[in-house]
């Protein structure tokens, strides 16, 4: 049976084992999959970056939602650093990355 191949993502996917298919482009937190409706990192490419970034790729893996880039903070003059608030969009335990 093949498996399905996502361009987007949903909750009830969290958890799970999905493949994705989408654009490999620089984010803040290294390389992550640009997919119709989403950003989700791929922080275990990081080694591949320079390979896989510009490029489609379809990409295996569990999706998980988790906080991987800090809360952005102010210091006493006011100064706010970079960061993101809230979680990511992860995925992880990569078997397969296919370039396109």
């Amino acid at each position: 049976m093949r498996e399905k191949v996502f361009d987007s993502v949903s909750k009830e996917m969290l958890g799970k084992k999905v493949t994705l298919l989408g654009l490999v482009v620089n984010c803040k937190a290294g390389p992550c999959l640009k997919i119709k409706t989403d950003i989700v990192y791929l922080p275990e490419l990081e080694y591949r970056a320079s390979e896989i970034v510009g490029k489609n790729v379809s990409a295996t893996g569990t999706l998980l939602e988790k906080k991987i880039i800090p809360d952005p903070e102010i210091d006493e003059s006011g100064a706010i650093s970079t960061g993101a608030y809230g979680s990511q969009l992860v995925l992880e335990n990569i078997s397969e990355v296919r370039i396109l």
